[in-house]
């Protein structure tokens, strides 16, 4: 059996990678970089206005729950009972 020996260099081997920028030709760029930037921008737009939201709907269900709270003392003071 005969061994096989590349002609070229491995890809694996340091000395046979290119050292200098070669630019691709015939490649169509599918996604412009406006557009990517204009989608990070409205993504992370969308998340910070999200937690916003979310947090004012908690801040306002904790103020109830604290408002049915101070009724509930200020009823059960009213009463005269003593812990």
């Amino acid at each position: 059996m005969t061994q096989y020996k590349p002609e070229q260099p491995s890809l694996g081997d340091p000395g046979s990678r290119s050292t200098e920028f070669v630019a691709v030709e015939g490649g169509q760029q599918t996604t412009s970089a406006e557009a990517l930037l204009i989608t990070a921008y409205v993504a992370m737009w969308a998340l910070l206005l999200g937690f916003v939201f979310l947090s004012w709907r908690r801040q306002g269900r904790v103020e109830a729950r604290i408002s049915e709270l101070e009724k509930s003392l200020a009823a059960g003071d009213s009463t005269g009972s003593s812990h």
